[in-house]
């Protein structure tokens, strides 16, 4: 008969049965998604008529930020399935909070779960200011453009240059965002082109239609941002504007995109993303 030492542990095969966290993600994104995070601490209030908060964490907690080569294995490839592009938005809102916490210290929650975020700098990148090619280009880091990104982006500048003696030429796409609207499918892009040796930076914006019997994909915005424009307001709370049809619409601003997609400063030249409650990314 087998001695109790020979016998294998049940307690180790149920361990070997748990399930590895995000163990389907590819390798690069679950090395992210299983960073340790510390325990959140309550913090008392300062004085009896103050609210409590949590510490989420300081930036000796969480160890080293994530580096260039991490964040640039996030980024989706046309390759990616559903879930390996659902695994990467994921360990991007990771990164955004591990970096946010080294770059100022530490993150606190108020008494509603709420992240009380210090939103001074998306609040300058959101600004409406004049924006050049060449900013961008520095700003925004080098990733792989897909075929379809480049697609788009010739596809509109085909569309702007259809009356125009001097063509611009593509230089490169910059960002890409694609989302539902009010059951429309919209992408908006940035990309750089240029004419004559001079860069300017592209606002575009092309819609889905997916109908029989005409172009499925319709431009329907295409315009160089040479004077001002705003960033994306889909990460930045604001109250209901209180005007449209809806409380929840407002046509000055765009809540699909982040703050880093410029768009045009007058909301009306295009069509999606006004909606601050139904947008949908894709």
């Amino acid at each position: 008969m087998d001695s109790a030492e020979d016998r294998p542990s049940l307690v180790a095969a149920e361990e070997d049965k748990q399930h590895v966290p995000y163990s389907d993600a590819p390798s690069a994104v679950r090395a992210v998604l299983n960073r340790p995070w510390p325990s959140p601490a309550l913090i008392p209030p300062d004085s009896p008529s103050g609210k409590y908060r949590t510490l989420v964490a300081t930036a000796k907690d969480i160890g080293d930020p994530i580096s260039p080569e991490e964040m640039a294995a996030l980024e989706d490839k046309e390759s990616d399935d559903a879930n390996a592009r659902f695994y990467k938005a994921m360990a991007r809102t990771d990164v955004f909070m591990r970096n946010y916490i080294h770059e100022h210290g530490n993150l606190y929650m108020d008494e509603n779960d709420g992240c009380m975020f210090d939103n001074s700098a998306q609040v300058e990148e959101i600004r409406c200011k004049c924006v050049t090619a060449e900013e961008m280009e520095a700003k925004i880091m080098k990733r792989e453009v897909t075929r379809q990104e480049t697609y788009l982006s010739e596809l509109a500048l085909a569309s702007f240059n259809k009356r125009r003696k001097v063509k611009f030429e593509l230089c490169e796409t910059l960002l890409s965002n694609s989302f539902w609207h009010n059951r429309d499918s919209f992408v908006h892009l940035n990309f750089v082109a240029k004419r004559k040796d001079k860069k300017t930076l592209f606002f575009a914006e092309i819609e889905d239609c997916g109908q029989v019997g005409k172009e499925i994909l319709q431009v329907r915005c295409c315009v160089p941002l040479d004077s001002l424009c705003e960033g994306g307001y889909h990460y930045y709370c604001v109250d209901p504007p209180g005007h449209g049809y809806r409380k929840s619409l407002d046509f000055t601003r765009c809540y699909a995109c982040t703050e880093f997609l410029k768009h045009p400063a007058d909301g009306s030249t295009y069509s999606g993303g006004h909606d601050q409650e139904d947008v949908s990314i894709v």
